[in-house]
């Protein structure tokens, strides 16, 4: 398949976004933004046998030891968004045939594949987490490309069968890989990339643990950039960017905050779910303007414990099986009461993603916190990816009223206190 590598729109708008990301106000965005942009514009063109294909929620720390660079369909499709490229891409994939239906996540880079803006990988390892879209890319990747693929099967209940049956598939996953590269996987690898996904997460976890209390930054820029860093668990880069995290943050507080020009009195803002990665200005209205600062979003919680270096495929595996979508939804439940109570939560909004079934299916759970906390609750229809899905004025008119619910609680001055 021919590839327009000198006439790329992808590629010459991502090398103008290195130069605009060094005005960014945290350094570990300018470090994932900068990571980012020469894999996308070097590495995946001119490496591919060091590029592995993968997605959300998706183990990193294997494809590091293996020397590896994962690529996370997700974040690429994010990208094609920030770029106001996705419309283009999406209607691509739509007129060669793809389900007007499909998550726009996927249509966008299906279509980018299509036009030869981004190379198909030769070796792709999803996940079925949360998403239906794994087993899809997984598929397409290897009946359009003929590409080595393997799907990871998660159950939904973390369980010790369960769990031995990921670790299963990540010895498969391993023997794969192994076989791709022409090079064997040493535990000494596997141990190294264990420990420095322990140390970012470590640093992550710190990171997150100041904000509970302050507002140290817009939540926004955690939202589009920050859940990026979980790409990077297992790789001496992920460490890095997650040690500025924190000592940046560590600083904005240490100064009370008078680093960042932040409102004493903000509306404190549980943010379910992503955001619309085009539309920067409504995040910006909904922050900035209206006061409802995101002191926390889920994408950015930390969910799993401390890896084993003792046993680290097991440890991978359990790390597979923690995740909060998946199993009883009380536990869920318990889980955002207690973030509601840490972050001191004021009010909570999902974002709807039309593509998604899975998150905004369980939109009742919030609901019913909502109901229970008396908390003020936005349910905000949309699209991540594609503009087309949704008003951003309709999107505003909904920020306007949630806030005004949030003016008129505050006044009653009562916080939530979680206890187990």
């Amino acid at each position: 398949m021919p590839y327009r590598t000198m006439i790329n729109t992808f590629l010459q708008r991502l090398r103008i976004s290195e130069a605009l990301c060094m005005n960014m106000e945290l350094r570990s965005a300018q470090m994932l933004v900068q990571n980012q942009i020469n894999v996308f514009t070097n590495t995946m063109w001119n490496d591919k046998n060091k590029i592995v294909w993968t997605n959300m929620v998706m183990p990193t720390e294997l494809f590091y030891a293996a020397g590896l660079t994962p690529i996370n369909t997700e974040l690429v499709a994010g990208w094609t968004a920030t770029l106001n490229l996705s419309s283009k891409y999406i209607s691509i994939a739509e007129s060669k045939g793809y389900n007007i239906n499909l998550c726009s996540y996927h249509k966008s880079v299906i279509g980018a594949m299509e036009f030869g803006h981004i190379p198909p990988p030769e070796l792709a390892i999803l996940s079925s987490h949360i998403c239906d879209g794994g087993n899809g890319m997984v598929k397409y990747f290897s009946k359009r490309f003929n590409v080595k693929t393997m799907l990871i099967n998660i159950p939904y209940h973390n369980t010790r069968v369960n769990i031995n049956y990921v670790k299963e598939q990540l010895v498969k996953a391993k023997d794969m890989i192994e076989e791709h590269t022409g090079r064997s996987i040493s535990l000494n690898a596997v141990k190294q990339a264990i420990i420095l996904s322990n140390q970012a997460r470590t640093y992550m976890e710190k990171a997150n643990n100041l904000r509970k209390k302050d507002t140290l930054f817009y939540g926004n820029l955690a939202i589009r950039n920050l859940y990026g860093a979980t790409f990077l668990f297992g790789s001496e880069l992920g460490k890095e960017v997650t040690k500025s995290y924190y000592e940046q943050l560590n600083r904005i507080k240490g100064t009370n905050g008078n680093e960042y020009i932040i409102s004493k009195n903000p509306h404190r803002i549980l943010w379910i779910h992503f955001a619309p990665l085009y539309a920067g200005d409504i995040m910006n209205f909904f922050e900035n303007s209206l006061n409802c600062l995101i002191a926390f979003d889920i994408t950015g919680y930390i969910y799993w414990d401390e890896l084993s270096e003792d046993n680290p495929i097991e440890s991978i595996a359990q790390k597979v099986m923690s995740h909060f979508y998946l199993g009883n939804a009380s536990n869920r439940m318990n889980l955002y009461k207690k973030i509601i109570s840490e972050y001191e939560i004021d009010g909570i909004v999902m974002f709807m993603h039309q593509g998604c079934r899975a998150i905004p299916g369980s939109s009742w759970e919030i609901q019913q916190i909502s109901k229970e906390l008396k908390l003020p609750f936005l349910e905000l229809p949309g699209d991540c990816i594609d503009p087309s899905g949704s008003s951003s004025e309709q999107m505003k008119l909904r920020m306007e009223a949630f806030s005004e619910s949030l003016e008129s609680k505050k006044l009653e001055g009562v916080k939530y206190v979680f206890r187990a």
